[in-house]
């Protein structure tokens, strides 16, 4: 059986509409592997278990793959464009190509159900704690603490590492625009946007929480770009 993709979407939000270059993004179909594999290490190789993803002709760094979805990351060389056409090979088979859209950047939130809702995955800044009403290294965060918002489809950034490989921590890769975070209402300053070190795809943004914030188990967390929102999600403020 060839392999036969279908939709490409956000690896944080699962929106269609949130396929920036350079972003960590899932596409779900039929026949994608012949058996799952994960990426031992970083960088990330470009085939997995005979698993290619080309878009526009370009390899795609690879997460992960098996029969019905595959976790890649878009390549940064597709920036500019507004569409591009996916093909997957799979020991040789070659699908059908799929056309996917592109945007310059487009946020997903990241969340511990990772299904694009409820809980964010929000760490208090300098604890590792999430800031989360209940579970296992969790509790609320305070108002006037530091929170780091994992996301991704942030767009461009400034000192970009090569695709599949990970994010320096000096100098930090800066996103070139920075984005609109609202946390219980209240439109915050962002202290940082940019890569996440260490990580391949992975955005973080840091911000504080406001004295003005709404409190409770679930306070809405979004972020606003250039050409799109992000999902919402929520965190637990005390």
């Amino acid at each position: 059986t060839p392999p036969a993709p279908g939709a490409t979407v956000s690896a944080a939000s699962f929106s269609s509409a949130a396929n920036a270059p350079g972003s960590v993004v899932s596409l779900f179909g039929t026949a994608l592997a012949s058996t799952p594999a994960a990426a031992p290490s970083l960088p990330l190789p470009s085939s997995l278990n005979g698993t290619v993803v080309t878009v526009n002709g370009l390899a795609a760094p690879l997460f992960y793959a098996s029969p019905t979805q595959i976790n890649y990351q878009l390549p940064s060389g597709l920036a500019g464009l507004s569409q591009a056409s996916l093909v997957v090979t799979v020991n040789g088979m070659v699908s059908a190509a799929v056309t996917i859209n592109l945007f310059v950047d487009s946020p997903g939130i990241f969340t511990l159900n990772q299904q694009g809702t409820g809980q964010g995955a929000i760490l208090i800044s300098q604890t590792g704690q999430i800031a989360g009403a209940s579970g296992e290294n969790s509790r609320p965060v305070m108002r006037g603490e530091y929170i780091s918002i994992y996301c991704t489809g942030l767009g461009p950034v400034t000192n970009a590492p090569p695709d599949g490989s990970p994010a320096p921590s000096s100098p930090l890769s800066n996103t070139v625009s920075v984005p609109t975070v609202v946390i219980g209402g209240v439109v915050v300053p962002v202290q940082f946007s940019g890569l996440a070190p260490n990580f391949t795809g992975l955005y973080q943004v840091n911000v504080q929480v406001p004295a003005k914030s709404s409190t409770g188990a679930a306070v809405p967390v979004s972020m606003r770009f250039n050409q799109g929102a992000s999902n919402v999600v929520t965190i637990a403020v005390q």
